[in-house]
């Protein structure tokens, strides 16, 4: 344990961190292949500092707008060029950086909580953990809120703390900024309020001090969330709309063809999904919860006990929704990492305890090496249209799946090719005018393009809701169509002889960044 107490550890692991998420940041070539990421960018190029301040959507609230335009301000200050202020390509690499920068500040953040609760080693093994889990990775090459909304939640944490210790005006205040900075981010950061408000509830203030705590924290927060957020006010009608529609959406009472990976699954959805999404720590960080709680279920009065009930109830509440994108599952992270750092830090330093400790840093640390091992290749969608370019005939009819085009047919080496694409909606009910359709279509295509399996994967389980559509699929695949597969493209997880299979987690966590691709040609035309 001694290595784990020195502060070139800490430096090291902060490094390397710093690597990963900083590394190849333009990984799809300005193609802007993350729908969120580009309404953020786009609500930034529409807004002026300060004339016009409407981003022009509420999907997500106006902290990560402002971030972003702030930010691609000063790029274009320092670089003394416009194009990272005016273009959608240069303000997407700009908001990337902020996104790795966040999530590299959380490395050390991290490190002084578990070293503030549980001394040296086990802010060190916190910092590990987090620093090689594949989401954030992921999430540092992407401008969406997971960076931000982490960031500010380990801020949260750290005033919580301070609180716990000294509840005076100071430590109210940093605890209400942060609280108002993630409600300006993104509505689903209500869901953190109630850890602040159980800590003043549960401290040793007298009644009448609690009430005046909880009317000056109210009264904080709402008024940094109008400052960083301000047209989530000012258009309360728009928001509050946009808000219904979000939650009926989320909740599944409306049903998008994007969200139909979800129809007719359960909480377990999720077990598979945090295994890719968070390597090990996602059975470390459970157990390291676990434990805490039979562990200080007397200090149930306790800041860190309440964090450790909210992680439950939050899986809980991940459990209990229709929509499960990947990405929602992000503020566990930072908890896992920390109730994960006490359980291996608190093992026996036996022999097999010794086996354990580093085995489990070990394997996280080739989990996120791995995942890292995406962007230093190229992406598939290139790959793909480089193959494309040279073994497809120009004006060749191709089918595609609406709701999964990625490549994006104006790359160098498609140019002046006139491919004839075809844009088939298998989401669609299957009737007969979809039947005939698709037999129609088959009669004129000479190419299909699968640009991952995501439509594939949806369809062929939900047997009973698309029979015929199930049928095309596993026909294609095993030739009966008269297709062949000429050519796959993949870039899984890697690292030496280690592979990840990951086509089976949530289509978001791989069909932006290392989607993989199939081409099948017509034998019969």
């Amino acid at each position: 344990m001694r290595v784990l107490r020195t502060h070139w550890v800490l430096l090291s692991v902060t490094c390397i961190g710093v690597f990963l998420r900083f590394t190849n940041l333009n990984w799809d070539l300005g193609s802007r292949l993350h729908p969120d990421e580009a309404l953020i960018v786009n609500g930034s190029l529409a807004i002026t500092f300060f004339s016009q301040l409407s981003p022009g959507f509420h999907d997500y609230n106006g902290l990560s707008v402002y971030l972003l335009k702030a930010a691609s301000l000063i790029a274009s200050f320092l670089f003394q060029n416009p194009y990272w202020s005016v273009t959608p390509e240069g303000v997407t690499i700009v908001g990337r950086h902020v996104s790795a920068l966040l999530s590299s500040l959380s490395i050390p953040l991290l490190y002084i909580l578990g070293k503030q609760l549980w001394k040296k080693e086990a802010g060190i093994i916190a910092a590990i953990l987090f620093a090689f889990t594949p989401l954030i990775i992921q999430l540092s090459h992407f401008y969406t809120t997971e960076s931000i909304l982490i960031f500010l939640e380990l801020l949260l944490l750290y005033a919580i703390l301070r609180y716990a210790g000294t509840p005076d005006i100071y430590s109210l205040v940093r605890m209400s900024i942060p609280v108002g900075l993630l409600l300006a981010t993104k509505n689903t950061a209500y869901l953190f309020v109630p850890i602040p408000i159980a800590a003043i509830i549960l401290s040793d203030q007298q009644a009448y001090g609690k009430v005046r705590a909880l009317a000056f924290f109210l009264i904080v927060s709402i008024t940094t969330f109008f400052t960083a957020s301000p047209y989530s006010f000012i258009d309360l009608t728009g928001y509050l709309l946009r808000s219904r529609y979000l939650t009926d959406v989320v909740s599944g009472r409306l049903l998008m063809d994007w969200t139909m990976q979800f129809q007719d699954t359960t909480g377990l959805f999720w077990i598979l999904n945090l295994l890719f999404a968070f390597g090990p720590l996602s059975i470390l960080g459970p157990i390291g919860i676990v434990g805490f709680l039979s562990n200080n279920y007397k200090t149930w009065k306790k800041p860190l006990y309440v964090i450790a009930m909210w992680c439950i109830g939050f899986l809980i509440f991940l459990a209990c929704t229709y929509l499960k994108f990947t990405r929602y599952s992000a503020p566990l992270i930072p908890f896992f990492a920390l109730f994960a750092a006490k359980f291996l830090r608190d093992i026996p330093k036996t022999g097999i305890g010794k086996i354990l400790l580093y085995g489990a840093i070990g394997s996280q640390l080739l989990s996120g090496l791995m995942f890292f091992s995406v962007y230093t290749t190229d992406h598939t969608a290139r790959t793909a249209a480089d193959w494309i370019g040279v073994h497809i005939p120009p004006a060749s009819v191709i089918l595609v799946e609406e709701w999964n085009s990625i490549i994006r047919f104006y790359h160098p080496a498609l140019a002046n090719k006139n491919y004839r694409l075809i844009s088939f909606n298998f989401y669609a009910i299957d009737d007969e005018t979809k039947i005939q359709n698709l037999k129609d279509t088959l009669a004129q295509t000479k190419y299909i393009l699968l640009e991952s399996p995501k439509v594939k994967n949806t369809v062929t389980r939900l047997r009973s809701r698309y029979p015929h559509s199930k049928k095309f699929y596993e026909d294609l695949e095993n030739g009966k169509l008269g297709f062949t597969k000429v050519a796959t493209f993949t870039s899984y997880p890697r690292f030496g002889p280690f592979i990840s299979n990951d086509d089976s987690a949530e289509e978001t966590f791989t069909v932006f960044d290392h989607p993989t691709i199939t081409i099948y040609r017509n034998n019969l035309k």
